[in-house]
């Protein structure tokens, strides 16, 4: 014990970073123990990315163009030119996918997101003159905040949080003197956001703005007259945006790329799909008690409040509206707030949380009785992309985090008496109860494949056909159609099915429903499909017939509760 108290008081950060990687592999458990096969989170966005981390890895393998999955939506198009997609993850990921394989790959990516920004939270609270112990308390506050948890489930690209305190922490070097290399610095973290994620990007523009904002109302001793300071700050804040433009060619290319229809015909499909619906925006959006409501997910939350919190959605879900911000973590900021009130990081913080709240309102919000428009109203006019406005909160998880940080500094101050150990060991233990989501587990074992997947990874060549194609249900239809195209890591055969709800492939789909209607089988024998699958359970549950003698279709067997047939030749 007494080697590991010295290695805490000569590499705390590595300290912080390692309990942080712990609190990862707990929280995923057991994703650490089948590495390869099994992922955090359930059926959806987190397999919808692993089937994305595998195109990447098979085209890259086969030479192919990872931007256009050509075994998907066969033969008349995936729409995958019509998903803009980001420049860091590709580079990064498609290596990693090749060595380690797709599910290895989304896992390391969704634990490292934990002690990076675990890591970098911590350099920023030590920054901002926090000691050792206070700011591991704000870097794991932040880091392993339900918020977190929640993207993990779902949101791979959004769980790696660690640019927002990488770019507040060398604008905060460059106003306590340092070079301007640190504004550079600053504009690049914001550049690596446009690469890595676009919804992070507007919100790390914000955080920007914050900082800017206080930093000139805010008087330091650096410039000597409000003059200068005002000079200082708009020089600041060219320079961060210079840098950060330097990013933009680059993100562009891969938002609206070339693909095998041609660059024009791409790019003009491209922005379709971003143009969301002004009811999305109400719908993904935060409301206050989001922010003080338990994880639904903490074994320790009765069922009645679960209820409560489900009916309480306004149609939003728990991985877009976990905003809870912790009791413990809320006590200590409000302490920082009553004693520190008028030092630079407490307006900071509060300005960043302020910023992040007002963001995350839905576009129309009424306060009693007066009709306001919170910022998202307007932002809709401007940015049509935007419509998961509850994703703004992260800033208010911020703020509070860093605030918690300076009210533990406090209680450190304060707590004198032979309570202090118990004192200072509180708050983590606190936060580590009111955050943790286990038991049950929350994972996803993908392999071994279904039955059907390994009958079919043995057959020669051709095109499969999944059913159900098209339910009466399209959520649930869209988690169908990710679930189909995951296992093309096991057979790799082309398919109609796409996981692109836009395209030539989704607008034929309903003309294919169902599989014995009239005339069904001639259309699969145009477009050249092989095999069928149709799965019993979801083709009954969406009302439809399971008649498996059907005119131009042989049945073969059922695997799994999976009736498989091929197509006869014409």
């Amino acid at each position: 014990m007494r080697w590991i108290a010295a290695a805490a008081r000569a590499r705390p950060g590595l300290v912080v970073v390692i309990v942080a990687a712990v609190w990862a592999v707990v929280e995923t458990w057991p994703v650490a123990a089948h590495f390869g096969d099994t992922i955090y989170g359930f059926p959806g966005d987190a397999t919808g990315s692993v089937a994305l981390y595998w195109w990447w890895e098979y085209a890259a393998r086969h030479g192919l163009s990872l931007f256009d999955n050509s075994l998907q939506g066969v033969p008349l198009g995936s729409g995958w030119d019509q998903i803009p997609f980001n420049a860091l993850p590709m580079v990064v990921l498609t290596p990693l996918a090749v060595v380690f394989g797709p599910i290895a790959t989304y896992n390391l990516e969704i634990l490292s997101s934990f002690p990076l920004t675990a890591g970098v939270t911590y350099l920023l609270a030590r920054r901002l003159d926090m000691r050792p112990l206070s700011a591991a308390f704000s870097a794991l506050a932040f880091a392993t905040v339900p918020f977190h948890i929640q993207k993990a489930m779902g949101h791979a690209g959004q769980t790696h949080m660690e640019l927002f305190p990488g770019a507040l922490l060398f604008l905060v070097r460059w106003r306590q003197g340092g070079s301007r290399w640190n504004l550079a610095a600053a504009g690049a973290m914001g550049g690596l956001e446009l690469w890595t994620d676009f919804y992070f990007t507007a919100i790390l523009s914000l955080l920007v703005g914050a900082f800017f904002l206080v930093s000139l109302v805010v008087r330091t001793g650096i410039w000597q007259t409000a003059r200068a300071q005002l000079r200082a700050h708009v020089a600041a804040a060219g320079i961060v945006l210079l840098a950060a433009a330097a990013f933009v060619p680059v993100a562009v290319v891969f938002a609206h790329r070339p693909t095998s229809s041609g660059y024009a015909q791409s790019a003009q499909n491209a922005a379709q799909p971003l143009v969301r619906s002004y009811g999305e925006l109400e719908q993904f959006s935060a409301r206050i008690q989001f922010y003080l409501m338990p994880p639904h997910d903490n074994p320790l939350v009765p069922d009645s409040v679960r209820q409560w919190e489900i009916a309480h959605l306004h149609g939003n879900n728990f991985i877009e509206g976990e905003l809870f911000v912790g009791y413990t973590v809320l006590l200590l900021a409000g302490g920082a707030v009553l004693v520190r009130r008028f030092q630079f990081p407490v307006v900071l913080a509060l300005a960043i949380g302020v910023v992040g709240f007002a963001f995350s309102l839905p576009p129309n919000y009424v306060v009693p009785v007066i009709k306001l428009h919170p910022p998202s109203h307007y932002m809709y006019t401007l940015v049509p992309y935007l419509r998961v406005y509850s994703r703004f909160g992260v800033l208010v998880l911020f703020g509070a985090a860093i605030l918690a940080g300076i009210g533990y500094g406090i209680l450190q101050d304060r707590a004198r008496s032979w309570l202090r150990p118990i004192a200072l060991a509180a708050p983590f233990l606190l936060v580590a109860v009111e955050f943790n989501n286990l038991p049950p587990s929350h994972t996803t074992a993908i392999l071994p494949a279904p039955a059907e997947y390994s009958w079919l990874q043995s057959q020669p060549s051709g095109t499969l056909i999944e059913y159900p194609l098209h339910g009466p249900m399209p959520g649930r239809q869209e988690i169908e159609n990710r679930q189909y195209t995951l296992y093309q890591l096991v057979h790799e055969h082309p398919m109609f099915n796409t996981a692109v709800t836009v395209g030539p492939a989704a607008e034929r789909a309903p003309q294919l429903e169902p599989y014995y209607g009239p005339g069904v089988v001639t259309q699969l024998q145009s477009l050249g499909i092989r095999y069928v699958f149709v799965h019993r359970q979801d083709y009954v549950t969406d009302g439809n017939d399971l008649p498996q003698t059907v005119s131009g279709l042989t049945y073969v067997r059922t695997l799994a509760g999976t009736d498989i047939y091929l197509v006869d030749s014409r």
